[in-house]
């Protein structure tokens, strides 16, 4: 995991997209070594209860949501900040500052709990996100998240009105930008948990003001480099707690207690479709058919990944019972299809399918990924040809459009949107036809006018990219730590309830 990050809308990460775009646990308990993750008993409690709670953060970087460059200091305004929603562990939007919400066809419209009030006492006002909105418009961190929404204006002090540029479903998980109080952009006030103090021991208080009281009333803030640092700092008990999305394609050796905490984070296959023979429907499809996704799942990711049968995370709840493709590999229709598209090795008539999978040669994961890829697809007769390149030649070769596969990944926002992908112009759309039968059913899918399994079907047949798996990070901690709940969208989730004795 990086620590100075880019969050531009369009982002390359390992050949990966992250941002959150306009149209778009149950966890288990684990180690990465032998030991277990129950609690540490051994020392007497009296010693425990005086190590601090501790988190790490980057001094020299800022607190502040919208202008914050290190994933660290980003992650941690979840617990000084709150949106008007939050994304809960099923991936969902719940109400946070807002009371309810209503949504038109192209309007939301938030009203704000009237008990909602900032750390400084003062209330929360629909003045305050309108401001916040106009920062996050203008955000590398979070201008994507809200690049479907047009204005926000505020009505009275409590209702917010949001316009939209075009149809979306769940455009209500993009209103989980950060509010600050109006005019504290330098020095931001926000509502969430806890409160910044800075000095020579920074620390992060428990926000009186707020309703909810967390178990853990004061975190000691210790400005630790990332990587190997970071995890040092954990093994030695420096810090507490340390959460890691394995973007880097490298699993920390750690012997503290973790657990997986499952990402929206989707690794595909990018299909030229422009290109001969990549152009059928038909091709694809055999393509996706001689996949084991579960096989990718346990070798390449070690474990760290689950399988992706449709382009939705099935962690998202709305999208937990949607049917698509196979887990395992279906070998013989594979062969039928292409054979029924004139390739077959076996064949004098027929002619061989001989393929270019393009990988970024810095990520083990991916590396992993396609070698097991090529030996998948040589059991049906298609011969693939590895090319390994660093990140910056593998996005030259698909901006070019010189190429025929690739393995890439993307970080779906909140809303789940498949924009990147699916649009034209998408900064993830290398290769697909935003006019093809896939692409008219997911803005008809926006639109309500089918739903989201009758689009799952059509990107079925169409394959206008093959999903492998969504990946998972892991959080690591302190056996002293207990009842932690990560998710995707916040390291910090339910911490609230977290115990540290």
């Amino acid at each position: 995991m990086s620590r100075f990050i880019s969050f531009v809308a369009a982002v390359l990460i390992i050949l990966g997209f992250a941002g959150c775009a306009r149209r778009g646990k149950p966890e288990g308990e684990s180690s990465l070594t032998s030991n277990t993750s129950e609690p540490e008993t051994t020392g007497s409690s009296k010693n425990k209860q005086t190590i601090p709670f501790a988190l790490a953060y980057t001094g020299d970087d800022t607190l502040n949501p919208y202008k914050a460059k290190t994933s660290t200091n980003l992650s941690l305004s979840h617990l000084i900040f709150e949106g008007l929603v939050r994304i809960d562990d099923k991936m969902s939007p719940v109400p946070q500052l807002a009371e309810s919400l209503e949504s038109g066809d192209l309007t939301i419209s938030a009203v704000l709990r009237s008990d909602a009030k900032f750390s400084d006492g003062s209330k929360v006002t629909a003045d305050d996100v309108a401001y916040s909105f106009s920062l996050a418009k203008s955000s590398d961190n979070f201008k994507a998240l809200v690049s479907n929404i047009k204005s926000a204006s505020a009505e009275g002090d409590n209702k917010v009105i949001f316009k939209l540029s075009s149809p979306d479903p769940n455009a209500a998980a993009c209103l989980s930008f950060p509010v600050l109080k109006k005019g504290t952009a330098d020095s931001p006030v926000g509502s969430g948990l806890y409160v910044f103090k800075d000095g020579n021991l920074p620390e992060l208080a428990a926000n009186p003001k707020s309703q909810a009281k967390p178990k853990i009333a004061s975190i000691r803030l210790l400005d630790v480099p990332d990587g190997d640092a970071m995890t040092y700092a954990l093994e030695s008990g420096n810090i507490s707690y340390y959460f890691n999305d394995l973007s880097s394609g490298v699993i920390p050796q750690i012997t503290t207690a973790s657990i997986s905490v499952d990402l929206n984070s989707l690794v595909f296959i990018g299909v030229n479709s422009y290109k001969s023979g990549l152009s059928e429907p038909k091709v694809r499809s055999a393509l996706s058919l001689a996949i084991s996704r579960s096989e990718i799942c346990a070798s390449a990711f070690a474990g760290r990944a689950r399988p992706a049968v449709s382009p939705f995370n099935p962690s998202w709840m709305a999208a937990s019972e949607i049917k698509g493709f196979s887990e395992k590999e279906k070998s013989d229709t594979a062969v039928a299809q292409l054979n029924e598209a004139g390739y077959n090795i076996k064949s004098n008539s027929g002619k061989a399918l001989s393929l270019e999978l393009l990988v970024n040669k810095d990520n083990s994961f991916k590396s992993a990924a396609a070698g097991i890829i090529k030996q998948q697809l040589a059991r049906v007769g298609v011969a693939i040809n590895i090319t390994e390149l660093s990140h910056s030649e593998l996005l030259s070769r698909l901006k070019s459009g010189k190429f025929e596969l690739y393995i890439g990944e993307i970080k779906l926002p909140a809303n789940m949107s498949l924009d990147f992908l699916l649009s034209s112009g998408g900064s993830a759309s290398y290769g697909i036809n935003s006019k093809g039968d896939a692409a008219t059913a997911y803005f008809r899918y926006l639109e309500g006018e089918i739903t989201m399994q009758e689009f799952a079907d059509i990107f079925t047949s169409d394959v206008p990219f093959i999903p492998l798996c969504w990946r998972s990070g892991i959080a690591a901690y302190n056996r002293a730590l207990s009842g932690v709940t990560p998710t995707a969208f916040n390291a910090y989730y339910g911490i609230e309830n977290w115990n540290y004795s």
